[in-house]
């Protein structure tokens, strides 16, 4: 409605058919696979304090939850920290050769991060319930969407990433010290953020360039 209020979105690179999608100049990537596959994808993220890489991976989380489905972890390669709730401290560690998998209830606050200063961290992850088409269109407009922005030095918007994760129903995770007040206050922030931006900014759920049902498989 009054989207030239907001800002410029960026140049939009068409990525609706590739698999693996290739981000960050070849130092991330998302491959999907098959429905009802044991993990429905894997990510690659670059070790954040290697010579080649300078700063976090688009593909590498905030704190967030999903407000319906749990969330599995198989480590592939590398190593990653699992954070879970407001504890500072690794909810779990998963190791080449130690604890190799972990669950995160629905509702819980959680994010994960390469902890490899040097190596890169490849890790399967699967949601269930598992809703294949829609995950597929929010992973793919959502790290579409901040790779092009990295790539065009355009600073995301905030509104449409709430878009994007209202569509997913995964509200980011507001910093309170409750973590069960914050569950509810980080619900009520995405919808009235995301009904901002989707209303009134007029960002959208999703664009053809980064995923069309059917296209993307």
């Amino acid at each position: 409605m009054f989207s030239f209020l907001r800002a410029p979105l960026p140049p939009r690179t068409d990525n609706a058919t590739n698999n693996p999608i290739i981000y960050e100049q070849g130092k991330s990537s998302v491959n999907f696979h098959a429905p009802d596959s044991q993990y429905v994808m894997t990510h690659t993220i670059p070790a954040t304090d290697s010579e080649n890489f300078a700063g976090v991976s688009i593909i590498q989380p905030p704190f967030h939850y999903h407000i319906y489905q749990k969330e599995y972890f198989q480590l592939q390669k590398g190593i990653a920290t699992i954070f879970l709730g407001t504890d500072p401290n690794p909810f779990a560690t998963l190791t080449e050769d130690g604890q190799k998998t972990a669950t995160v209830p629905a509702g819980r606050y959680h994010r994960f991060e390469n902890a490899s200063k040097t190596d890169d961290l490849v890790i399967d992850i699967h949601l269930t319930p598992e809703s294949y088409e829609n995950e597929q269109r929010f992973f793919r407009n959502f790290f579409g969407y901040l790779d092009d922005c990295k790539t065009s030095k355009t600073e995301p918007s905030l509104f449409q990433l709430l878009v994007f994760l209202h569509s997913a129903d995964t509200p980011l995770a507001l910093p309170l010290p409750w973590e069960g007040l914050g569950v509810v206050v980080s619900r009520m922030f995405l919808i009235v953020m995301a009904g901002w931006g989707t209303w009134i900014l007029g960002y959208k759920t999703n664009y053809p360039e980064y995923y069309e049902t059917g296209k993307s498989k």
